[in-house]
């Protein structure tokens, strides 16, 4: 037996931690029915005192146990040890360590530093000032540094360097989130670039989420100047300590970016490079000094702890060709998001542009497909610029990224395709899944979706990676599930669930975009305005909103981390408490009881399902008929979400032993479906409005009557025969149709769903050689030209967790895995499957194929755990962990 995987606030080795830590680890045993009966803990400090020992804890526990012993200390290294026992009498022990960021605002001794003013930013490519090169020499006077590290964080985004070498290889520090309430920093182990002697810093700071006027918090940053602060910290082998913060002896110039924004592009100069910049040698005379920052202080600054944003995958050209109307075109082959690392071999003065799209017109001419607030491709030209120096380099952008399949390039006479490479980027973060079946088309289905996840989560979870590039909370809330099956995201997602606390309104909403920036502010003002909620503040919508419930809910289901939900409780139950408030004081229909009235949540502004094909077929641009979805969805989606969240709120005060919070939403929750019976149900058994949606979740959750189940049943079945064996459903609608069909003892209809390959439907996109999940079921006219949306979109991606669920059968039966089923759902179109999923425990796989008249199936339980296998033919067994394989 062995011990692994040892993992710190779910990281390996992290550096930077400013919370009380929790700790994991899995094992590993050449046994079967391996389960751990005790652990015990110890964590010292490198002289080996020894600051908590657990003691031996009787205890199958070996995932998020959380930290108990002293207090830490800042700026220092933890060792912790795990021994593990097992009930085959069997010990081992691992180790791993952590170590602590700034723990308290008193430690940091750093100021804010900050440039003059700069040009008003705004949308469009040019209309923003030149990114700008801070430096800062200073001097080591001793000669053994045992350890250094760098704290650093900026108004904008940055790069750093140390003496001319770039600290990592990580883009956009210091990321995204709700800047008024909360500025990450980042901590660098610099150790290997410091020198005795002469030292430079250098940060390269351009506009980022901060500046960019399309996700600033405030238009008064608009015109701010780019604002630095930065610490480090250097012990040396004799036990001295030495500190060297930013303190306004620091200088700035302008680079080589003209210019830089997130969504409209790069513009970069080669002539304008300034060699040396971040080294002791070089001559800053002519720079301008910093001014003080005495605004900005340390009440935001939280450590980023988790895993950054970097490339993640290289792409080389798939194709190169010349357009109908003569542009030089390259295609990668699979729509990505991120950046084009090219070689510059041109003469001084050649202007080169680059210009990322997604899909061609029907003649494979460059199209913008963009949408944005000032028009298609108006302020999200997605263009990259680049001005030769007549010397050989080789560039890749600094401050934006873009979405795109295809580049157009011009200002070069011929183009070698080789020169060009396609760099996907995302949050680093672990593969946790593989999926294969012997269906091609849906394992593209399946990959398709690990590559619009990829894209959308850059920093935090996204709609799109270009036309918003925002935290749609909607989004996420649908697909969180899907999300931590196929990668690690618990890191990325508990930074963002930082940003959706900070920014719950002071009446419990929660914005339907975190970070809350400025154009959604905006957009909510208005909506709150048209969309009555019977109360001040903004309005609350339902199913974008209740991600602040439904995704540390899933967090918890998919890895038993059950510190979220402590973390994210408040948040929870005031969210709760604005439904609750918003349903017994507004009225949206008079003519009900008020009895009735007051336990439905029907009244202000919602998306409804969102884009349900039926509405959405004249595409983004149809707002007459997305607006006439509003309203019709209106009639059961708040009302159903106002449910939901008290159920789930239920659940989740169970969980944590809040007993009278637990009854108080079981109670809310009983009254509110009683209402919906009343209220939202005919005394004909029919929903106060006909979509396919409305009686998918009806049943779905759990809410018709018992003596109309099978009418309803009924109905379910009759509107999907009548729309051509198709899907009409929306976000909200679509992640539970296919398991809608199986509690109807309709399994086969849902993968009549998932096989259909005409619109809307999961293979048409595939067939139509979609390489990521498209934003709308629609995407063409009806002459086969682009539509101007987003190609690029998750949320419909969730099937995925359907088919783990019932094609490879993984389901699990307490939170994190610890006990799980494994039912596979047969099909005569799938005659093989094989999943595999790294669990909070160890890998879980099935593999299983059919031939003839046999079926094989192997499954690998990890240690730690059970299983519940369930054979197609009911047969039912149930096994500890190791192999098993069964023929029949």
């Amino acid at each position: 037996m062995k011990v692994y995987s040892l993992k710190t606030m779910h990281v390996e080795k992290p550096i930077g931690i400013d919370q009380t830590p929790y700790f994991s680890w899995k094992i590993e045993s050449d046994e079967s029915d391996v389960l751990q009966t005790a652990y015990q803990i110890t964590v010292s400090l490198l002289d080996g005192a020894v600051v908590w020992d657990s003691g031996k804890v009787e205890s199958d526990q070996s995932i998020f146990i959380v930290y108990d012993g002293d207090d830490l200390v800042s700026n220092t290294k933890y060792i912790w040890s795990v021994t593990v026992w097992d009930n085959h009498e069997n010990e081992a022990s691992g180790s791993s360590y952590f170590e602590t960021a700034i723990l308290s605002q008193s430690m940091w001794k750093a100021k804010w530093v900050t440039s003059t003013p700069r040009k008003k930013r705004k949308s469009g490519f040019g209309n923003q000032p030149a990114p700008l090169l801070f430096r800062r020499n200073f001097t080591l006077g001793k000669e053994q540094i045992k350890e250094a590290k760098l704290y650093a964080t900026c108004h904008g985004v940055y790069e750093l360097s140390i003496n001319g070498t770039r600290s990592d290889e990580r883009h956009f520090a210091p990321e995204y989130s709700s800047y008024d309430s909360l500025l990450f920093y980042q901590t660098y182990d610099v150790t290997n670039l410091l020198k005795s002697g002469e030292n430079t810093i250098g940060m390269y700071v351009g506009d980022g989420w901060y500046f960019c006027p399309e996700t600033t918090m405030s238009k008064k940053t608009l015109k701010d100047g780019y604002g630095i602060l930065y610490q480090l910290e250097v012990r040396y082998s004799d036990g001295s300590h030495e500190i060297v913060a930013s303190d306004g002896s620091e200088k700035y110039a302008e680079g080589p970016i003209v210019h830089s924004d997130l969504f409209s592009g790069e513009k970069y100069d080669a002539n304008r490079e300034i060699k040396g910049w971040d080294t002791p040698e070089y001559d800053d005379t002519d720079w301008t000094p910093v001014l003080l920052d005495k605004k900005s202080g340390y009440e935001q600054l939280a450590s980023q702890v988790g895993n950054p944003v970097e490339v993640v995958d290289e792409l080389q050209p798939l194709k190169y060709y010349v357009s109908p109307k003569g542009e030089h075109i390259i295609d990668f082959g699979q729509v990505i998001a991120g950046k084009v690392r090219m070689k510059i071999r041109a003469e001084k003065g050649t202007e080169i542009t680059i210009d990322h799209f997604e899909t061609t017109d029907l003649e494979g001419n460059y199209f913008n497909n963009i949408l944005s607030s000032g028009g298609v491709g108006k302020g999200c030209e997605q263009r990259v610029v680049y001005i030769a120096d007549g010397e050989e380099h080789e560039y890749t952008e600094h401050f934006s990224f873009q979405g795109f399949r295809f580049i157009r390039i011009s200002g070069l006479e011929q183009v070698e395709p080789s020169d060009f490479t396609a760099l996907a980027i995302s949050t680093r973060k672990e593969n946790l899944g593989t999926f294969v079946c012997s269906e091609k088309r849906i394992n593209r289905l399946y990959e398709n979706t690990r590559w619009s996840q990829k894209a959308n989560m850059i920093s935090i979870p996204t709609d799109c990676p270009q036309r918003e590039k925002a935290g749609w909370t909607g989004d996420i809330g649908v697909y969180a599930p899907t999300a931590l099956l196929n990668e690690d995201t618990t890191d990325l997602l508990t930074r963002w669930l930082r940003s959706v606390k900070a920014d719950q309104a002071d009446n419990g909403a929660i914005p339907m975009v975190v970070p809350n920036n400025l154009t959604y502010q905006k957009t909510t003002k208005l909506l709150s305005f048209f969309g009555k909620h019977g109360m001040k503040g903004p309005v609350g919508i339902a199913g974008w909103s209740d991600a602040c419930i439904l995704v540390p809910l899933a967090m918890y289901k998919q890895t038993g981390n059950m510190e979220i939900l402590k973390a994210q409780y408040d948040t929870m139950i005031r969210w709760c408490g604005y439904i609750i408030q918003a349903a017994s004081t507004t009225v949206g229909d008079k003519k009900r009881p008020k009895e009735v009235e007051k336990y439905l949540w029907d009244t202000g502004f919602h998306y409804g399902e969102w884009l349900i094909p039926s509405d959405s077929t004249g595409g983004m641009t149809d707002t007459a008929s997305m607006t006439a979805a509003f309203s019709k969805s209106l009639l059961y989606v708040p009302e159903i979400y106002g449910i939901l969240a008290m159920r789930n709120m239920a659940y989740i005060a169970e969980v944590l032993d809040e007993k009278e919070d637990a009854s108080f939403y079981r109670d809310m929750e009983n009254k509110m479906i009683e209402a919906f019976c009343k209220g939202c149900i005919t005394a004909e058994g029919k929903m106060l409005v006909e979509n396919m949606g409305a009686y998918i979740m009806a049943i779905y959750y759990d809410l018709v009557p018992e003596h109309l189940k099978q009418h309803f049943t009924k109905t379910i079945v009759e509107k999907i025969e009548q729309n051509g064996m198709k899907l009409d459903t929306g976000f909200l609608g679509t992640p539970i149709i296919l398991d809608t069909l199986c509690k109807i003892g309709r399994v086969d209809m849902a993968y009549d769903l998932l096989f259909q390959n005409e619109a809307p439907s999961w293979l048409y996109e595939v067939e139509q050689g979609a390489t990521t999940i498209w934003e709308s079921w629609h995407t063409t006219n009806e002459d086969g030209s682009p539509m101007a949306v987003s190609l690029n979109h998750y949320a419909f991606g969730c099937v995925d967790d359907w088919m783990f669920r019932t094609i490879t059968g993984i389901i699990p039966t307490e939170p994190g895995f610890k006990k799980f089923m494994v039912k596979p759902i047969l099909d005569s179109r799938i005659t093989s499957a094989r999943r595999t999923y790294e669990s909070e425990y160890g890998k879980i796989s099935v593999d299983w194929k059919k031939s003839n008249d046999e079926f094989r199936m192997e499954v690998e339980v990890p240690c730690n755990t059970t299983a519940t296998i369930i054979l197609p033919d009911g047969e039912q067994m149930n096994v500890g962990s190791g192999k098993t394989v069964i023929t029949k």
